[in-house]
């Protein structure tokens, strides 16, 4: 499944910094600042995003079929996904193409970088895969889910 796009989230961005009560003339170019940061770094985590090995699994022989009968962990970043340090740049550039540079501007990219970085880990760490993968001969034969 691919990330969403930044045409996908900017609506979400216009009407999370509305809400906050955060407008003016820059406020658009900050949405779709904060849209395309946040597209890059869903389409960064799901590019690195992997499960820790180790699911127990039922698979009895002969022909060492079955599932995996427990559940599994994704790998937190920067193994399984970005962090800060890779965003900051990403987020700087995209304020700066919508206009946004000011002497804060740098301090505005770390934020929006540590913000999404942590969120990403967050959800490294609370996600799991579902038990019930199929195993045909020893592999995983299906996708699995996140529970």
């Amino acid at each position: 499944m691919p990330s969403p796009t930044a045409e996908q989230l900017t609506g979400f961005a216009r009407s999370t910094l509305d809400s906050a009560g955060i407008c003016g003339r820059d406020a658009p170019g900050l949405a779709q600042a904060l849209a395309k940061t946040t597209a890059q770094a869903l389409a960064m985590f799901l590019n690195q995003a992997q499960v820790l090995p180790g699911i127990p699994a039922a698979a009895p022989p002969p022909a060492h079929s079955g599932s995996t009968v427990g559940p599994g962990s994704l790998i937190p970043p920067p193994a399984g996904g970005p962090v800060a340090e890779q965003l900051e740049g990403l987020a700087l550039a995209d304020l700066r193409g919508e206009g946004i540079a000011g002497e804060n501007a740098p301090d505005l990219a770390k934020v929006i970088a540590g913000s999404l970085a942590q969120a990403i880990e967050l959800f490294t760490a609370q996600v799991q895969v579902a038990p019930g993968i199929a195993i045909s001969g020893l592999v995983t034969s299906s996708p699995g889910n996140l529970i």
